[in-house]
């Protein structure tokens, strides 16, 4: 594996017809970083599931959210980050924790940042190595 850090930025719209451009994006990054068709599937799922309650969420707004893929040694680590008071508080309530739990079972590790521009991140490492490590 080469050591390499690289950044991809989407900006996508609150419409449902662009999260397949963020699931086909995932897939893309994924395979970049060296993860097995299996795992680029669960990724392109926790992205999804992201993806479709922003749209949920923000649908009326004429705003845009940014997911942002950061390519690291053996992980990726995504975040998703809006300005748009529509979404600020996505997954923060009962209703959400069905959605949480399957972006749980998916990724390594999911951080909510509830009233901020960052929603949330994930991060999936390839071993558990490279994600204990912290690098």
């Amino acid at each position: 594996m080469s050591d390499f850090s690289d950044n991809i930025r989407l900006v996508l719209p609150f419409k449902a017809e662009y999260v397949s451009i963020a699931r086909l994006t995932a897939s893309g990054v994924a395979n970049r970083v060296g993860f097995d068709i299996e795992t680029i599937e669960d990724i392109k799922v926790a992205v999804a599931e992201v993806c479709n309650k922003l749209v949920n969420e923000g649908y009326r707004s004429e705003g845009n959210y940014i997911i942002t893929f950061n390519i690291l040694p053996g992980k990726v680590v995504i975040s998703f980050n809006s300005s748009d008071e529509a979404v600020k508080l996505v997954f923060n309530n009962e209703e959400d924790e069905l959605g949480i739990s399957i972006i749980n079972a998916f990724m390594d590790d999911v951080k909510l940042y509830p009233g901020t521009g960052c929603i949330l991140t994930m991060t999936k490492a390839i071993d558990e190595g490279a994600f204990a490590d912290g690098k």
